[in-house]
């Protein structure tokens, strides 16, 4: 189902403290409060009596509170079955439709029946994880209130949809373009600053050198440890390799004493391009994969200085 025809968005906080987040999503319902009001005055929309009762309700406190509330319960009420509602939960982003249907009420609360299963994902089935989220959309966790309009429509509507703004779009074709060329670069380097490019890489990431292996073999090899979980890894480096290079690696470093074993390879056979994918515990990494890592690693600026 395409999203590009909303153009009202908005955001409920599923009660207090987050109270009705579960029910809410499994039994597809926006549940809200207003527990003093009556069903059958919220459906007639007797908005004046309404906002009597909660100033009455909300007695010394600023009239302003009164209206905003007023106004949450309205927009909950009168919202079309083509607006989006969205909530946080579980440190997603949950998206849904209202039906068309009046406020009821249950033993619960009172509630609108949705038009389709709250989702946790955009249209390309991406999980709509909270820290993923562009910060102008994450950060409507943060009202303090019920109900909200969503301002930055056009941002959720491609969010949701799973699409890219021009800016996104042409960062990451430049971002391609400086990838390929570090790959190329990477081809250019004399074989001990392929080395160090790869100790470099992998130190980047966080990992723990613990030794030096097969430092009088042909092989250049490092042990690494992850040191929150202990994990261990192989890290391989070849000039050049074929399928039965790789196979000799499979044999000395098997998956029970480590997690990952990376076979970095500065030229690869045509055999061993076709088998990237052999062994689940086994990662072949070419100089495109490796200049994918540098990059992320800040290393541009080293491999430029190693090939100028």
């Amino acid at each position: 189902m395409s999203l590009t025809n909303f153009t009202a968005a908005f955001y409920v906080k599923l009660g207090r403290g987050g109270i009705w987040e579960v029910d809410s999503v499994d039994t597809g319902k926006l549940r809200l409060g207003w527990p003093r009001q009556s069903v059958e005055d919220i459906n007639a929309r007797r908005w004046d009596l309404i906002e009597q009762q909660l100033r009455e309700e909300l007695h010394g406190r600023p009239p302003g509170v009164a209206t905003t509330d007023l106004n949450g319960l309205r927009i909950i009420v009168e919202s079309r079955p083509d607006d989006i509602w969205v909530t946080f939960y579980g440190a997603k982003l949950w998206w849904t439709r209202l039906a068309s249907a009046p406020v009821e009420e249950d033993e619960v609360s009172k509630f609108r029946r949705t038009g389709q299963p709250w989702s946790d994902r955009d249209l390309d089935g991406r999980l709509l994880v909270v820290n993923d989220l562009p910060g102008k959309i994450a950060q409507l966790q943060g009202f303090r209130g019920t109900v909200c309009r969503v301002r930055y429509v056009d941002l959720l509507r491609r969010t949701l949809n799973g699409t890219r703004s021009q800016l996104a779009t042409a960062i990451n074709a430049e971002r391609a373009g400086l990838s390929r060329h570090l790959a190329e670069a990477i081809r250019e380097l004399h074989w001990k600053d392929f080395e160090t490019l790869v100790d470099l890489v992998f130190r980047a990431a966080g990992w723990v050198r613990v030794s030096v292996l097969g430092q009088h073999a042909k092989a250049y090899d490092l042990e690494l440890r992850e040191p929150i979980t202990g994990y261990r890894y192989v890290v391989q480096v070849k000039s050049r390799a074929d399928l039965a290079d790789l196979l000799t690696t499979t044999a000395n470093f098997s998956a029970d004493d480590y997690r990952r074993v990376f076979f970095v390879v500065h030229s690869l056979a045509n055999d061993l391009v076709s088998a990237v994918d052999l062994l689940g515990h086994v990662e072949v990494v070419s100089p495109e994969r490796l200049g994918d890592l540098a990059m992320d690693a800040g290393l541009a600026r080293w491999i430029e200085d190693k090939v100028s």
